[in-house]
């Protein structure tokens, strides 16, 4: 797995937050801003952000945001029913993956073995997040960016 430290800069979304286990809620915010994507016609970047350590909360209690990226000067109309917020930027551990048969707990522990043999930089308390490249929805084989955030020690 070829990973780095990027620079992100903050992105403006909109979408849906979700609380419950990942595997329920990241499926059901997706149908729902693809509904609602659909009927207006945007184009940006599909993403999910994920809020809470699975391995130490409650599945129920995990969130997620499942968006699409927007111009900074986007604005939603009123009673819309879908959020709008802002990923911050900052520094990031990258990889590029494939997720097969959607595996993704397996694809994020190797990343976050990945990080923890590093010594230079440490997790901070921004959210990790994933940015899709492909829509594995059907075939359960995804390619995307996976993003932890992180600060120098």
């Amino acid at each position: 797995m070829k990973t780095s430290i990027v620079e992100r800069p903050a992105q403006h979304w909109v979408g849906y937050r979700l609380q419950g286990p990942w595997q329920e809620t990241v499926p059901q915010g997706f149908a729902q801003l693809k509904d609602w994507v659909a009927r207006h016609a945007l184009q940006g970047e599909w993403m999910a952000i994920y809020y809470g350590n699975p391995q130490v909360v409650p599945p129920q209690e995990l969130s997620v945001e499942t968006v699409l990226t927007v111009p900074a000067d986007f604005a939603l109309a009123v009673g819309e029913g879908i959020q709008h917020g802002t990923l911050a930027g900052g520094h990031y551990f990258h990889t590029c993956t494939e997720v097969q048969n959607n595996d993704f707990f397996s694809a994020w522990n190797a990343f976050f073995a990945q990080l923890q043999q590093r010594s230079d930089w440490q997790v901070d308390d921004r959210p990790c997040y994933e940015h899709y490249l492909s829509d594995g929805s059907q075939s359960g084989n995804w390619l995307l960016n996976m993003y932890i955030p992180v600060r120098p020690v």
